[in-house]
């Protein structure tokens, strides 16, 4: 009778069926992953249940026994869309995308912070930075991939079979993913904040090398590159990486609701600070303006932008209320006996 490994404690084993399944066929078609994901639930009990007759394993340590020998779930995925696993191997391949996954997530945004911390301490425009940043991160992912491909591609050809265990890409059920969880808000919604933000972040850049005024005139103030611009784009960075948390959350919360409101107000105050004062446009580009519509008055500019952002911090700060409200009620009604 073979050994087997035990499994991890306080782990149903309906729990790591649910979570075999999904991991083995989210990535088939619709119109086919539920066909798969019945025929794989039915392999699997019956299996399991051969196991609690011929070797008298209990219910949870036979669910276990039967995923282990199904093995990892990346690999069956490829036998059932048709994938060829052969870029590394069909028993290292996945393995090699969790290396190879987990390196660059931790290489690539650490060298790109430092190298832009550097070149902002070296006095360099805003220009020359991202692009240094960039082609520098780029270069770093290159070497990565090929480096941990070369690594794996050698350890395909010289370590043993028996051996690969060590090097953990032995997989066990234990390794299996959890089940997504149920999200505050929708896919759709977090891409097209994100697209947005970015367009902003990117037309404070854009306006001051490309401005359609004038000669290229900046329409901002270039006076505020010394602390206001870099602040706002900062900011915007910072936003971004909320909207990920609210859409990860399991549900909206008062403390969530209440950080929306004040992330929200920190990125509005700016904007109506510098409106307020007048001090948002560039005076020579408001004059190149004037030359071509004589009718332009940079105070209405300035109170729109006023009225628009604290529209919009408004807005946004009532409907995470809204949300948090609505979560709250859903999660009293489902705790009701």
């Amino acid at each position: 009778m073979a050994t087997h490994q035990t499994p991890t404690t306080g782990r149903s084993a309906a729990s790591l069926t649910d979570r075999y399944v999904h991991a083995a066929t989210r990535g088939l078609p619709d119109s086919q992953r539920d066909d798969v994901a019945d025929e794989l639930r039915a392999s699997i009990g019956d299996r399991a249940e051969a196991l609690r007759h011929t070797e008298g394993l209990d219910a949870e340590r036979a669910e276990y026994v039967a995923l282990e020998e199904l093995g990892d779930p990346a690999r069956l995925a490829a036998g059932y869309s048709g994938r060829a696993l052969q870029l590394i191997g069909p028993e290292l391949y996945p393995a090699y995308v969790r290396v190879l996954r987990s390196v660059l997530l931790a290489a690539v945004p650490t060298v790109a912070v430092v190298i832009a911390i550097i070149a902002a301490l070296d006095g360099g425009s805003v220009g020359s930075i991202v692009g240094e940043t960039v082609w520098i991160a780029a270069t770093v992912a290159l070497h990565v991939c090929f480096w941990v491909t070369l690594a794996f591609a050698l350890t395909e050809r010289g370590v043993s079979t028996g051996d690969r265990g060590s090097l953990g890409v032995e997989w066990t059920p234990d390794r299996l993913p959890e089940l997504p969880r149920e999200r505050s808000g929708s896919l759709v919604e977090l891409v097209s904040t994100l697209v947005w933000l970015g367009l902003v972040g990117g037309a404070v850049v854009w306006q001051q090398f490309r401005s359609p005024v004038g000669d290229h005139e900046p329409v901002l103030d270039p006076d505020l590159w010394s602390f206001w611009l870099p602040l706002i784009l900062a900011l915007i960075v910072v936003e971004a990486a909320f909207e990920v948390v609210k859409y990860r959350a399991a549900a909206w919360s008062p403390t969530l609701a209440t950080v929306n409101v004040g992330l929200g107000a920190l990125f509005a105050a700016p904007f109506v600070y510098l409106a307020a004062e007048g001090r948002l446009l560039n005076p020579a580009a408001v004059a190149e303006i004037q030359a071509q519509w004589p009718g332009f008055d940079p105070d209405t500019m300035h109170s729109a932008v006023i009225v628009v952002a604290v529209a919009i911090w408004l807005w946004d700060g009532i409907e995470g209320w809204v949300r948090t409200r609505a979560a709250v009620s859903a999660a009293r009604i489902i705790s009701l006996p």
